[in-house]
């Protein structure tokens, strides 16, 4: 729903009229974004009553029914604009399409049938053997899932962690504590504290020791240096021998033996 107000204020109102028309939730369960990130909200929570539960960052799959949701209705939307058929018709049998529980999303709330243009019955039942059949279906496709996937152990406070950025374990961390399923907030060696997700945190062996010296000069160029000697930190503070040569990334090429074709000489 879309309405001319500011955007510092749009989710205020927006909010507001779902909890007016459905009532306060127990329980608001969002991602990171701005708009659940701030003052605002906060004070919003705490005047109306409910929890504010926060997904992992940077991993979706932590919120996984809203952004099926959200892909659903997108895809809802694209079709009806590609066939030029009316989009709230479409919305509408979305809403009274009926969940495992055999009750539609909107019957629900209302406690009784919505009328569509699509076709029903007066009383539908499911069969048993359609149910067996969804039910088997849903199992192979765990099993399937499952297959190159292994159950995660729980961390424990000051455990020493690697976190995955952009597929690599380069930072080492530790955890402080346990924000939220499988949600953990942890301390870089620099200082900085993160939350991210167990799928994210790789547990090591590692000692951790955390950085108390000073940011050295940004006009030392590290790249071009031989030896760690050469490098003079700006307050004086050295935690590394004189004689460590600083290890660069060896490039390597592979190692597959390649086979030129075989053509005919004509």
């Amino acid at each position: 729903k879309r309405k001319e107000t500011n955007v510092s204020t749009q989710w205020r109102e927006t909010v507001k009229t779902i909890f007016s028309r459905h009532g306060i939730p127990e329980t608001v369960i969002s991602d990171n974004g701005p708009c659940y990130n701030c003052k605002g909200w906060q004070n919003f929570a705490r005047e109306y009553g409910f929890k504010h539960v926060t997904s992992s960052p940077q991993h979706p799959q932590a919120n996984g029914k809203a952004e099926k949701g959200v892909h659903m209705i997108k895809q809802l939307l694209k079709k009806a604009t590609d066939s030029q058929s009316d989009p709230y018709l479409a919305l509408l049998s979305y809403r009274t399409a009926p969940l495992d529980c055999v009750l539609s999303p909107e019957e629900l709330p209302m406690s009784r049938k919505l009328h569509t243009t699509l076709p029903c019955y007066a009383e539908s039942k499911q069969s048993e053997v359609i149910t067996k059949k969804q039910e088997n279906l849903k199992w192979k496709q765990k099993q399937q899932y499952d297959k190159g996937t292994k159950a995660l152990g729980l961390l424990e406070k000051d455990d020493v962690v690697r976190i995955q950025d952009q597929n690599a374990w380069s930072r080492k961390a530790i955890v402080l504590l346990e924000a939220g399923p499988r949600s953990y907030d942890v301390r870089t060696e620099e200082g900085h504290v993160f939350r991210r997700n167990r799928h994210n945190l790789l547990k090591t062996k590692e000692t951790f020791q955390e950085e108390q010296c000073g940011e050295e000069d940004e006009n030392v160029d590290v790249s071009h240096a031989e030896k760690v000697s050469d490098l003079k930190p700006s307050n004086g503070c050295e935690n590394v021998e004189k004689n460590e040569v600083v290890s660069e990334p060896v490039l390597r090429r592979s190692e597959r033996k390649v086979k030129r074709p075989v053509r005919l000489n004509l």
